[in-house]
């Protein structure tokens, strides 16, 4: 419906609207207002902005009743509420405005201040007795901010300043640094330095997706999903925490601890910035189900070896070969992972599959462990400044013929000098190699080690001929350096504490 003409505006003291609203002749909370509370910043902001006598945008009232008997009308505010209750709590001196230091309290103004703050003249539009159907058209109008925004723009464009978009904004964006006049959550420097350089590092968001403001809300759903303690559907309860974390989010340095352990925990890890699990719904998961574990309980390595084990496990299972070492988990992790599905029962599942990762990552604490002969020969080892490090081979490297090449064993090459995984290419191309020895009970078997980075995301990768024949899947196997010369021992099968002292290839050529 047209109007018939446009609606004329009108300067009214502040003083006037301050005695109808406190009167409760004008109402600035009718229905169809939106429940959305302004920070506290906002509210000292624009006291600020009158006591400068600085315009601000105009208010629209309406009639709302009529007594015709007692010769009184009220109204409403069609927009403008948090303009006037502001002004209202200011003057009161209640709320927001109650011990604080941030604007000179009414109270305290000079007389002649006070008669200028109550003399500002506001702008108002009066749309007197138009129907009520055509009131909310105009509030709609008025506050439309959805041209052309996806969902996730318009929730900014609504809440995009409160206090829990500030912070979740803080975290992926490292080129905004709000100020206490837009927060109180301003994150420590080398806290928001660590948190946005891993991000950007590992490359988890695209140019577009900070355009479109994507990487806010994956940091608004990680936050929400830390606080909430469990998965829920697709982006359901974000919309939920910016409401009710709008204007205060006292709640903020618990998610942060869980975040920032979890962020600790994969950095340790070294993965390549091209690793499957910077995928966005795989790091998702791993940010959440870490948050829940102690780092102090992990075995770094061991959980290294056992992601970079899946992460090979999805190369194979969508190259359909050699399936049967994947198990039907597994399968519908990549499944689920491939589509990016956000729906609560995909992120559920990819929770289940990563805790249990990190549980067979978890150091051995019972000294009457199936580790604790390993454990015991490679004392002997170390008791001997023998230099090496362990490598245990998986069903599924043993049926490709590769391994992922870890970052403590990448380490150990690198300082020994027998290879630098840093300054290879990537593909078949680059391809090392270099001769190593298995040295077994009565005898040695000369071996080629190969060294190399995969095509697509450079995953370091090492392999040793006739391995399969030497170590069967997690047993424990050496890699030693003895005259950068490169030899194997199967320490879960040799004997090493009875070798020692007597003619035999492990105590001839290792501890010679």
């Amino acid at each position: 419906m047209k109007l018939k003409e446009s609606i004329p505006s009108n300067s009214v003291k502040i003083i006037e609207l301050y005695n109808k609203i406190n009167s409760d002749i004008l109402d600035t909370r009718p229905d169809f207002q939106r429940k959305l509370v302004w920070k506290k910043q906002h509210k000292y902001h624009f006291i600020q902005t009158i006591l400068m006598n600085f315009p601000f945008p105009e208010v629209y009232i309406a009639s709302a009743e009529m007594d015709v008997q007692s010769l009184t009308a009220k109204e409403i505010v069609v927009d403008g509420q948090q303009r006037l209750t502001t002004i209202v709590d200011y003057i009161k001196g209640e709320n927001d405005f109650k011990e604080q230091n941030k604007v000179t309290p009414f109270d305290q103004l000079s007389v002649d201040q006070k008669k200028e703050f109550l003399n500002y003249l506001v702008t108002v539009k009066d749309l007197k007795d138009m129907s009520m159907v055509l009131i909310k058209e105009i509030f709609q109008r008025i506050n439309n901010t959805e041209y052309s925004l996806n969902a996730v723009e318009k929730t900014n464009a609504q809440y995009g300043d409160g206090e829990f978009a500030i912070f979740c904004k803080q975290v992926v964006d490292k080129s905004y640094n709000p100020s206490l006049d837009d927060t109180d959550i301003i994150l420590d420097a080398e806290v928001k330095r660590k948190l946005n350089s891993f991000f950007e590092t590992n490359n988890v968001f695209t140019d577009n997706d900070k355009t479109r403001m994507f990487d806010t809300q994956y940091s608004m759903l990680i936050v929400s999903t830390l606080l909430e303690g469990s998965y829920y559907g697709r982006s359901t309860k974000v919309e939920d925490y910016l409401k009710r974390y709008n204007a205060s989010f006292t709640q903020y340095t618990d998610a942060l601890n869980l975040l920032t352990k979890s962020i600790d925990i994969i950095s340790g890890l070294q993965l390549s910035s091209k690793s499957y699990w910077f995928n966005k719904a795989n790091l998702f998961s791993l940010i959440i189900e870490l948050s829940k574990v102690d780092p102090q309980d992990l075995n770094f390595e061991k959980l290294e070896a056992n992601l970079l084990e899946l992460e090979n496990k999805n190369d194979t299972y969508f190259s359909e070969e050699n399936l049967e070492t994947i198990t039907d988990d597994e399968k519908r992790y990549f499944e689920v992972a491939r589509q990016g599905s956000n729906e609560k029962a995909s992120r559920v599942h990819r929770g289940k599959v990563i805790s249990s990762i990190i549980n067979n990552s978890k150091k051995v604490k019972s000294t009457y462990s199936h580790n604790s002969i390993e454990e015991k020969r490679l004392a002997i080892l170390s008791s001997e400044n023998i230099k090496y490090v362990t490598i245990e081979p998986s069903k599924t490297s043993l049926k490709n013929y590769h391994m992922d090449a870890t970052s403590i064993v990448r380490e150990f090459l690198k300082v020994n000098q027998i290879h630098d995984y840093d300054s290879q290419g990537n593909g078949a191309d680059h391809k090392v190699t270099k001769q190593a020895t298995l040295i077994t009970h009565d005898n040695t078997i000369i071996s080629e080690a190969s060294f190399y980075k995969a095509n697509n995301r450079g995953d370091a990768r090492i392999w040793f001929s006739n391995l399969g024949s030497f170590a069967n899947e997690t047993e424990s196997v050496a890699i030693i350096v003895k005259n950068s010369e490169l030899y194997l021992v199967n320490v879960s099968q040799l004997d090493i504490e009875n070798l020692t002292g007597k003619t035999n290839p492990f105590n001839d050529i290792i501890l010679s």
